[in-house]
């Protein structure tokens, strides 16, 4: 059985296994995480690196989330469209970012 390297998911089906991370929140839940870790990077609220994950998975959770809701809305698609980089975002990058993350939900919100 190979090395002996245990996942701790002995019983679990491995496709939903595989397929965990692609669980959706509700979007109210996932368009506040997504506000809350906007907010985070632009008052510089740890390390870069910290805030680069939060931000990264903030934004595959709001993208999941209009995915799941089928949503359409300027934000969802700004967040499927990042969710589908394979590069990671430089700290200005995070920071513009964010700040059209925060004014897309704003817009939202207003209408």
């Amino acid at each position: 059985m190979g090395s002996g390297l245990s996942l701790g998911l002995i019983g679990v089906d491995p496709l939903q296994a595989s397929q965990a991370w692609k669980q959706a929140v509700p979007y109210p839940e996932a368009s506040s995480g997504a506000s809350a870790a906007a907010t985070a990077v632009l008052n510089r609220g740890g390390s870069e690196e910290c805030l680069r994950g939060k931000l990264s998975n903030a934004i595959v959770r709001l993208s999941n989330s209009c995915d799941a809701a089928d949503r359409s809305s300027p934000v969802c698609k700004f967040a499927s469209d990042l969710a589908g980089q394979d590069s990671e975002l430089s700290l200005a990058e995070m920071v513009t970012t964010s700040e059209t993350i925060l004014r897309m939900l704003a817009d939202e919100a207003s209408r």
